[in-house]
């Protein structure tokens, strides 16, 4: 058996298009896309960092915030009167929250200025303990409508520079600190001092 195949051949006709025309088909064609890429649907945006929650010291009358840059210790701390204690990264500095007691003739002697007198009588000891200047007189001030009373404190030697501020809470007097090493970088007395102020606005007392 034989199969015979028949093949009919037909002309091609070759299409030659200017290039011309060739350029503006692409550039149509990629404008399309560029078009919608830039009409597609951005994605989720990155959810911003919770705020971070409040911790309580050690006493139970204070709620504090964790600063950014700064590590809680206050579960390490042996004192038992430091309700609060954070280091800073780079350990130029730290800041403490500790309760002062008065004593019944401490009380007698702060007479009708408080927290003003009470201030002085601290720098007064802090300056004899150990040798130490007092480069900033005790100064009242308001924080979120609560009297505070601030002064600085450098120590000779060491060149440690400390900010301390009383305040009262649950009528409990307490002096908050920061204190920054004498070989701190170039700026960290600025930084920490105003740390020490964002750590006292945000408490809760």
């Amino acid at each position: 058996m034989s199969v015979t195949l028949n093949f009919s051949l037909r002309p091609v006709r070759r299409i030659v298009l200017p290039v011309s025309d060739v350029c503006s088909s692409l550039c149509a064609s990629l404008c399309v896309v560029l078009i919608c890429g830039g009409c597609a649907t951005p994605g989720p945006a990155a959810a911003s960092a919770p705020a971070p929650s409040y911790l309580l010291s050690r006493d139970g009358a204070i709620r504090y915030r964790p600063l950014p840059g700064w590590f809680d210790v206050t579960s390490d701390t042996l004192s038992a009167d430091r309700a609060v204690w954070l280091v800073r990264d780079d350990y130029a500095g730290s800041l403490t929250v500790r309760q002062v007691h008065l004593r019944a003739f401490d009380r007698a002697d702060l007479g009708g200025e408080g927290l003003l007198q009470l201030a002085k009588l601290t720098a007064a000891l802090e300056t004899s303990s150990k040798p130490g200047i007092l480069v900033r007189e005790p100064d009242r001030y308001y924080v979120n409508g609560v009297e505070a009373v601030s002064y600085d404190v450098e120590y000779s030697g060491s060149g440690d520079r400390m900010r301390t501020v009383l305040l009262t809470a649950d009528g409990r007097v307490y002096a908050l600190t920061a204190l920054v090493n004498g070989t701190a970088p170039p700026g960290a007395v600025k930084e920490i001092f105003g740390d020490l102020e964002s750590f006292i606005a945000a408490l809760r007392m």
